[in-house]
Protein backbone atom coordinates (compact mmCIF):
# COMPACT_ATOMS: atom_id res chain seq x y z
CA UNK A 1 0.00 0.00 0.00
CA UNK A 2 3.08 2.50 0.70
CA UNK A 3 4.52 1.60 -2.20
CA UNK A 4 1.12 2.24 -4.29
CA UNK A 5 0.88 5.90 -2.63
CA UNK A 6 4.53 6.33 -3.26
CA UNK A 7 4.27 5.87 -6.83
CA UNK A 8 1.20 7.59 -7.09
CA UNK A 9 2.97 10.73 -5.36
CA UNK A 10 5.56 10.46 -8.03
CA UNK A 11 3.16 10.17 -10.80
CA UNK A 12 1.59 13.27 -9.66
CA UNK A 13 4.17 15.30 -9.14
CA UNK A 14 6.08 14.43 -12.25
CA UNK A 15 2.79 15.74 -14.08
CA UNK A 16 3.07 18.81 -11.56
CA UNK A 17 6.34 19.53 -12.98
CA UNK A 18 5.81 18.43 -16.40
CA UNK A 19 2.94 21.31 -16.57
CA UNK A 20 4.59 23.60 -14.03
CA UNK A 21 7.81 23.56 -16.52
CA UNK A 22 5.52 24.15 -19.87
CA UNK A 23 3.83 26.94 -18.09
CA UNK A 24 7.14 28.41 -17.13
CA UNK A 25 8.38 27.86 -20.79
CA UNK A 26 5.62 29.61 -22.70
CA UNK A 27 5.47 32.35 -20.42
CA UNK A 28 9.68 33.13 -20.68
CA UNK A 29 10.09 35.26 -23.74
CA UNK A 30 12.26 33.70 -26.48
CA UNK A 31 15.48 36.41 -27.02
CA UNK A 32 18.10 36.00 -29.60
CA UNK A 33 20.83 38.47 -30.68
CA UNK A 34 23.48 39.29 -33.20
CA UNK A 35 26.68 41.23 -33.63
CA UNK A 36 26.04 43.82 -36.57
CA UNK A 37 29.66 44.60 -36.58
CA UNK A 38 30.93 40.82 -36.74
CA UNK A 39 28.04 41.06 -39.76
CA UNK A 40 29.40 44.29 -41.44
CA UNK A 41 33.46 42.74 -41.10
CA UNK A 42 32.25 39.36 -42.38
CA UNK A 43 29.97 39.31 -45.02
CA UNK A 44 30.48 39.96 -48.87
CA UNK A 45 28.91 42.45 -49.07
CA UNK A 46 30.04 44.85 -45.95
CA UNK A 47 34.07 43.98 -46.97
CA UNK A 48 32.41 45.28 -50.69
CA UNK A 49 31.56 48.58 -49.24
CA UNK A 50 34.81 48.74 -46.90
CA UNK A 51 36.99 48.14 -49.45
CA UNK A 52 34.79 50.89 -51.68
CA UNK A 53 35.22 53.04 -48.77
CA UNK A 54 39.20 52.54 -48.20
CA UNK A 55 39.80 52.73 -51.90
CA UNK A 56 38.21 56.55 -51.67
CA UNK A 57 39.75 57.33 -48.53
CA UNK A 58 43.13 56.62 -49.63
CA UNK A 59 42.61 58.96 -52.90
CA UNK A 60 41.30 62.22 -50.44
CA UNK A 61 44.47 60.90 -48.17
CA UNK A 62 46.90 61.34 -51.34
CA UNK A 63 45.63 64.43 -52.41
CA UNK A 64 45.69 65.38 -48.45
CA UNK A 65 49.43 64.21 -48.38
CA UNK A 66 50.65 66.27 -51.77
CA UNK A 67 48.75 69.71 -50.07
CA UNK A 68 50.76 69.16 -46.67
CA UNK A 69 54.04 68.28 -48.74
CA UNK A 70 53.86 71.31 -50.94
CA UNK A 71 52.59 73.26 -47.57
CA UNK A 72 55.31 72.20 -45.62
CA UNK A 73 58.04 73.02 -48.39
CA UNK A 74 56.79 76.72 -48.80
CA UNK A 75 57.02 77.30 -44.96
CA UNK A 76 60.76 76.06 -44.89
CA UNK A 77 61.58 77.86 -47.50
CA UNK A 78 59.39 81.20 -45.58
CA UNK A 79 61.66 80.50 -42.61
CA UNK A 80 65.19 80.09 -44.54
CA UNK A 81 64.76 83.23 -46.69
CA UNK A 82 62.75 85.60 -44.45
CA UNK A 83 65.54 86.96 -42.91
CA UNK A 84 66.43 88.43 -45.81
CA UNK A 85 63.35 89.72 -47.43
CA UNK A 86 62.16 92.92 -47.15
CA UNK A 87 59.36 93.53 -44.88
CA UNK A 88 56.38 93.81 -48.04
CA UNK A 89 57.62 90.43 -49.72
CA UNK A 90 57.67 88.66 -46.13
CA UNK A 91 54.04 90.36 -45.24
CA UNK A 92 53.18 89.02 -49.70
CA UNK A 93 54.53 85.51 -48.28
CA UNK A 94 53.69 85.04 -44.56
CA UNK A 95 49.73 85.61 -46.06
CA UNK A 96 50.15 82.97 -48.81
CA UNK A 97 51.71 80.48 -46.41
CA UNK A 98 48.17 81.48 -44.30
CA UNK A 99 46.01 81.34 -47.23
CA UNK A 100 47.59 77.60 -47.68
CA UNK A 101 47.50 76.61 -44.75
CA UNK A 102 43.99 77.73 -43.86
CA UNK A 103 42.90 75.84 -47.69
CA UNK A 104 44.77 72.37 -46.34
CA UNK A 105 42.01 73.19 -43.26
CA UNK A 106 38.57 73.32 -45.18
CA UNK A 107 40.31 70.30 -47.31
CA UNK A 108 40.40 68.19 -44.13
CA UNK A 109 36.92 69.20 -43.00
CA UNK A 110 35.39 68.91 -46.43
CA UNK A 111 37.18 65.20 -47.19
CA UNK A 112 35.89 64.51 -43.44
CA UNK A 113 32.61 65.12 -44.41
CA UNK A 114 32.41 63.38 -47.97
CA UNK A 115 34.01 59.94 -46.29
CA UNK A 116 30.94 60.43 -43.72
CA UNK A 117 28.94 60.79 -46.19
CA UNK A 118 30.40 57.97 -48.64
CA UNK A 119 30.36 55.71 -45.36
CA UNK A 120 26.38 56.33 -44.89
CA UNK A 121 25.71 55.74 -48.28
CA UNK A 122 27.41 52.57 -48.28
CA UNK A 123 26.84 51.06 -44.95
CA UNK A 124 22.73 52.17 -45.24
CA UNK A 125 21.57 50.00 -47.24
CA UNK A 126 23.66 46.81 -45.43
CA UNK A 127 22.51 47.73 -42.12
CA UNK A 128 18.84 48.22 -43.46
CA UNK A 129 18.86 44.92 -45.11
CA UNK A 130 20.22 42.89 -41.85
CA UNK A 131 17.21 44.32 -39.83
CA UNK A 132 14.73 43.38 -42.43
CA UNK A 133 16.69 39.72 -42.15
CA UNK A 134 16.11 39.93 -38.42
CA UNK A 135 13.13 41.03 -38.28
CA UNK A 136 12.28 37.66 -40.42
CA UNK A 137 14.30 35.46 -38.21
CA UNK A 138 12.16 36.74 -35.43
CA UNK A 139 8.63 36.40 -37.00
CA UNK A 140 9.45 32.70 -38.28
CA UNK A 141 10.77 31.54 -35.56
CA UNK A 142 8.38 33.13 -33.12
CA UNK A 143 11.30 35.63 -31.32
CA UNK A 144 9.82 38.05 -28.48
CA UNK A 145 12.62 39.92 -28.86
CA UNK A 146 16.10 40.11 -31.01
CA UNK A 147 18.71 42.58 -29.77
CA UNK A 148 21.52 43.94 -31.60
CA UNK A 149 25.08 43.08 -29.33
CA UNK A 150 27.01 46.08 -29.97
CA UNK A 151 23.97 49.08 -29.73
CA UNK A 152 21.62 46.84 -27.63
CA UNK A 153 23.79 47.02 -24.48
CA UNK A 154 24.08 43.49 -24.13
CA UNK A 155 26.47 42.58 -21.42
CA UNK A 156 25.92 38.73 -21.49
CA UNK A 157 23.99 36.21 -22.99
CA UNK A 158 23.90 32.51 -23.83
CA UNK A 159 25.29 31.60 -27.03
CA UNK A 160 22.76 29.55 -28.42
CA UNK A 161 20.81 32.72 -28.50
CA UNK A 162 23.55 34.11 -31.04
CA UNK A 163 22.03 34.71 -34.20
CA UNK A 164 24.81 36.46 -35.95
CA UNK A 165 25.89 33.68 -38.09
CA UNK A 166 22.38 33.18 -39.59
CA UNK A 167 21.85 37.14 -39.82
CA UNK A 168 25.44 36.50 -41.79
CA UNK A 169 24.20 33.35 -44.30
CA UNK A 170 21.16 35.21 -44.85
CA UNK A 171 22.89 37.93 -46.06
CA UNK A 172 24.88 36.73 -47.69
CA UNK A 173 22.62 35.25 -49.87
CA UNK A 174 20.53 37.81 -50.49
CA UNK A 175 22.69 40.99 -50.53
CA UNK A 176 21.36 44.60 -51.03
CA UNK A 177 22.30 46.23 -54.47
CA UNK A 178 23.85 49.07 -53.63
CA UNK A 179 24.62 52.25 -55.83
CA UNK A 180 28.00 52.56 -57.16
Amino acid sequence: MKTKMLGLGLIIFGLVMTVNSTVNAASSPKIGYFDLTAVLNQSHVGKQAKEDFDREKDKMKADMDAKASAFKTAREEFDKKKAVMDENTKNKKSKEIMEMQQEGEKMIMESNAKLNKLSSELMAPIVDKIVEIARKIGKEDKYDFILELGKGGLVYANESADLTKRVLAELDKNPPILKK
